[in-house]
């Protein structure tokens, strides 16, 4: 081949090159956009497409699974499944693997559940509670929540109407697939990165909608390196956050637990002031177990828990309070969510085999709630109004609450 011809050749090879590349250029150019409109359509604009296809799962095709439509009284959420999550669940096409909420308060939700006594969070067999339910404040001067997959947080928003109707507040939420964020996290937990970009979600989310809304405040930016939930349980002597409580009234090892029925565990939270729901969960260890059922094991008033007993479950207490709209309509058993508490009263559910006090905190209402696993709560269940009367005390004391109103004696003998 002569001089020119390899030339020509040259050039057009050099053309053909150039032209792929620009097409291959325009598609990807085509196919972030692409994915950048399905997020902004589906959460109208009020979410950051680009955090939230830097999210673990992201990858692949888009599609929305459910849209938020602004014209519509919130809540409201929109729902994102991608091709990444499918293919890492074994499967084809896409699965959902982002949801953003969105809702102003008065939320009027049906109602806010307490635990399950019938489910054992510390059970690390439980293939849908991997990470135990203690959520952790967001911190930064935030009121908000981290939970085992995403982040929570709330924005005040007085004198301002929506639909004809007045609201105080906006709630936000960004969370990873329950399912999916396993697939993607680490040892049972969110990702570093993934945690702190489902804040910067949440908190950019609920400004865009005060944006909207008219609200005059707005969130300051979330901190960098969020901590990752608590996992195990400690002494209670070392607690220092949600639990601190139980250690300082010495009820595992005063006259309080002669029984040997009390917890000497427990799994704590930083305690907050800015969380409309804190949670101490408690828990006792296989050894302690063991000596306390034989210690009973012939005791007459023992009866309904062994004849419950199975060597099922776990020995464990959640103590939890709601605050402000989430204590409207508290459910003392999450299956019968019609069973709420009525504010100005103490009480026991012996379905939820749940406890609870009311009270006032900041001028606004509060509910405390002792819930016993089943079925330890028929050998443990006259042994615990020093328990629930030690934790109102202490939610009293950081947050500032009056007019408490608990169970009676009476109410804790009818677990027996």
């Amino acid at each position: 081949m002569d001089r020119g011809r390899w030339r020509t050749a040259y050039v057009r090879l050099m053309c053909g090159t150039a032209v792929l590349a620009i097409g291959l250029s325009g598609w990807t150019l085509w196919e972030v956009w692409d994915r950048r409109h399905t997020v902004d359509e589906a959460c109208a604009g009020l979410v950051p497409a680009g955090e939230v296809l830097a999210l673990s799962g992201s990858g692949g095709e888009i599609t929305a699974a459910e849209e938020i439509e602004p014209d519509k009284p919130f809540a409201q959420a929109c729902v994102l499944r991608s091709a990444e999550a499918a293919e890492a669940l074994g499967g084809s096409g896409t699965r959902q693997f982002f949801i953003a909420r969105l809702a102003t308060e008065p939320t009027g939700w049906t109602s806010e559940p307490v635990d399950d006594s019938f489910q054992d969070p510390l059970d690390p067999s439980n293939p849908w509670i991997r990470v135990p339910l203690v959520h952790q404040p967001v911190g930064g001067g935030i009121t908000g929540e981290v939970t085992e997959n995403g982040v929570a947080v709330r924005l005040p928003c007085p004198g301002v109407e929506h639909q004809g109707e007045e609201i105080t507040a906006i709630r936000a939420a960004a969370t990873l697939d329950l399912v999916a964020y396993r697939e993607f996290g680490q040892d049972g937990q969110l990702r570093q990165a993934d945690r702190d970009r489902l804040a910067d979600i949440a908190v950019a989310a609920a400004d865009n909608l005060a944006a909207e809304l008219g609200c005059p405040d707005r969130l300051p930016e979330p901190p960098d390196g969020i901590p990752a939930l608590n996992t195990e349980p400690v002494d209670p002597d070392e607690a220092a956050g949600t639990c601190a409580w139980y250690g300082a009234a010495g009820l595992h090892t005063g006259p309080a637990n002669s029984s040997g029925w009390l917890p000497d565990q427990v799994l704590e939270s930083r305690a907050g002031e800015l969380v409309w729901q804190e949670r101490c969960l408690l828990t006792v260890s296989g050894e302690a177990r063991g000596a306390t059922h034989l210690r009973h094991r012939d005791d007459p008033a023992y009866r309904r828990y062994r004849e419950a007993d199975e060597g099922r479950g776990l020995w464990w207490l959640s103590a939890e309070s709601f605050f402000g709209d989430a204590a409207e309509q508290v459910a003392t058993d999450p299956v019968h969510e019609e069973r709420t508490v009525e504010h100005g009263t103490g009480g026991y559910d012996r379905q939820g085999n749940a406890w609870w006090a009311t009270s006032v905190c900041d001028g606004e209402p509060a509910v405390h709630v002792l819930t016993a696993g089943y079925p330890y709560v028929h050998g443990a269940g006259r042994h615990l109004e020093p328990v629930l009367r030690a934790y109102v005390e202490d939610v009293a004391e950081r947050r500032g609450c009056t007019d408490a109103v608990l169970p009676t004696a009476d109410d804790f003998a009818r677990a027996d």
